[in-house]
């Protein structure tokens, strides 16, 4: 989306920087992926097609594929630099992923992938956040269709605090895990990069329990927040 603040998702650097340390510092995030796992098990079906929207590298596809290697995987992205990190993750393995690089905020997007579907799950990991709200309620009206009768949609996401003294305590437990990954550099330095990174600007927040609000309009059932720690939530709901 040209013109747009998440523009900077596709500069090489900055994908980088997120990948190599931000990424692995989210507080809980294998208890997220293990959340997911047992989210898609609780299906009792086997896995046989997903989409990954928003996929960045590949890192909730990868979990999948590892539990259901017969799955066939669909991940999508507008950023340049994350769809090659992705395609390096599984450049020796012999999963069966097809890459989509596009933007899904108009949409339009749907036709990319619709060949492919419906799907058994649709997952997303820190993206959606992005977009602003009535695109968001928008986005999940589309995952609704794309999803078989019985699929479950699984978004493990940046969501807002319910106050700016929430924020504060999620911000510090935020620079507690950056600083468990960077020993040589002072907490100082690494809370200034954290509250100055160039990605901030293109969060859009908005709480969990609205967006799960939205989901039950829209038709899914067994909606929930099914993880949650100050603004990092797994939630979703199943397509009856």
């Amino acid at each position: 989306m040209p013109g747009h603040t998440d523009e900077v998702w596709k500069t090489s650097s900055v994908v980088a920087v997120y990948l190599q340390g931000v990424r692995a510092a989210i507080p809980l995030a294998q208890e997220q992926i293990d959340i997911m796992l047992r989210l898609l098990a609780a299906l009792g079906q086997p896995i046989r097609s997903f989409l990954d929207l928003g996929s960045g590298d590949g890192v909730l596809a990868a979990a999948i594929l590892d539990r259901y290697p017969g799955a066939e995987g669909v991940l999508v992205d507008f950023s340049g630099p994350m769809i090659e990190a992705a395609r390096n993750r599984f450049a020796h393995q012999n999963a069966s992923v097809r890459f989509v690089n596009a933007d899904y905020g108009p949409a339009s997007w749907t036709g990319s992938v619709e060949k492919w579907g419906p799907y058994d799950a649709i997952v997303s990991g820190y993206s959606i956040h992005h977009q602003p709200d009535t695109r968001k309620r928008g986005i999940y009206a589309e995952l609704f269709r794309l999803l078989r009768p019985g699929g479950i949609f699984i978004n493990v996401e940046h969501v807002a605090s319910a106050s700016g003294w929430v924020a504060s305590v999620h911000d510090d437990l935020f620079i507690d895990h950056l600083c468990h990954g960077r020993p040589g550099t002072s907490r100082a330095e690494i809370a200034e990069t954290y509250y100055h990174r160039p990605d901030k600007e293109a969060n859009i927040l908005a709480p969990v329990e609205l967006q799960c609000q939205w989901l039950r309009e829209i038709g899914f059932a067994d909606v929930d927040c099914y993880l949650k720690v100050f603004e990092l939530a797994v939630f979703g709901g199943r397509r009856p």
